[in-house]
């Protein structure tokens, strides 16, 4: 793979990863610090990439791995929620606040679940990915994130509904 294929690609996946890295971290310098250390491992094995099978896999991988070291780590214990509700259509000012209220529920829902089922939610209902692109990145078979992700959401709808039974 020469350079400018490299920095293509790159451009590419950067902010694919940088999402994924900073819902796990929370804080965009450190999302972007491992985004930097994972091109710089990519092009250090630039020569091995196209005998990947997926690139992009092998690129979402190794972000993950990162952010499990890092949330391992005693310098994630502190940090805040930095994310972004992005509204797609107008909406009155009360429910933009009512669905940003509901957008940071769920996001502290989702961080409360197991690492292995913020991920899969994140990959398959954030990042868009297919189960079997999910199952190749996190290295686990197509039933098991199923399973994780039926889980996951079925938490998420369980914390809704008991959030919003106490509220009527």
């Amino acid at each position: 793979m020469t350079q400018s294929e490299f920095n293509q690609m790159m451009t590419f996946l950067r902010p694919k990863l940088y999402r994924f890295a900073l819902a796990f971290v929370k804080r965009s310098d450190e999302a972007e610090d491992m985004v930097q250390e994972v091109g710089v491992k990519l092009w250090e094995r630039h020569d091995e990439l196209e005998t990947l099978r997926s690139i992009e896999a092998y690129a979402m991988t190794s972000v993950k791995n990162r952010c499990l070291d890092y949330t391992r780590s005693s310098r994630s214990k502190n940090t805040d929620l930095t994310e972004a509700l992005h509204l797609v259509h107008e909406t009155t000012p009360y429910e933009s606040v009512e669905q940003a209220d509901t957008a940071a529920f769920v996001r502290k829902v989702i961080d409360r679940l197991p690492v292995q089922q913020q991920m899969i939610v994140r990959l398959r209902d954030v990042e868009g990915y297919e189960l079997d692109e999910i199952a190749e990145m996190l290295g686990i078979n197509d039933g098991t994130v199923r399973t994780n992700l039926s889980r996951a959401r079925q938490k998420v709808r369980e914390e809704l509904v008991k959030t919003m039974a106490r509220v009527i």
